[in-house]
């Protein structure tokens, strides 16, 4: 009885190592992100069909937003740049860190290209720029109105996230 406790300690051990990737945070959560309410992220104000500008090297893009708790709370730190790596050949990711941004309407579907989500295991904002038929749970930001398929060539990029004016 003893060897199997240990075990399954073992094992969730190296799930909770395993569980969020990799393992290079960037802005991972050393501070704590209160929770707000869709009502208190930024007041009254709707985000949907809210226009963002994403500028990544010399390529502008534009998105529309869904309105959501995350969302909201993404607005509140624009303008704001972000390191974002290139994952698994779908995908710009950022990690904010578990619990680095509120959710309350999670969805479990597949996804789109162009897509911008967050997914709250490990706190990831990510721009979606290639499909590969996954489905996931995520918190839905906005979608990119534009061709997202140079995402696919790039490396690391730093990208600027600004409301449109």
């Amino acid at each position: 009885m003893k060897k199997f406790f240990t075990l399954i300690t073992i094992v969730m051990a190296l799930g909770i190592l395993t569980g969020c990737g990799s393992s290079k945070s960037v802005g991972a959560a050393t501070t704590t992100v209160k929770q707000e309410t869709p009502a208190t992220a930024q007041g009254d104000v709707k985000m949907l069909g809210t226009k963002i500008k994403i500028t990544v090297d010399d390529k502008v893009l534009t998105a529309t937003l869904e309105d959501n708790a995350a969302t909201k709370a993404l607005v509140k730190k624009m303008p704001m740049t972000l390191k974002m790596e290139n994952l698994y050949e779908r995908e710009m990711c950022y990690r904010y860190g578990q619990g680095g941004l509120p959710t309350d309407k999670l969805r479990n579907d597949g996804y789109q290209i162009g897509d911008i989500a967050y997914w709250p295991p490990c706190g990831s904002l990510v721009i979606l720029y290639a499909q590969n038929g996954e489905k996931f749970e995520r918190q839905q930001i906005g979608h990119i109105d534009g061709s997202v398929a140079f995402f696919a060539a790039a490396g690391s990029k730093d990208i600027t996230f600004e409301l449109a004016k």
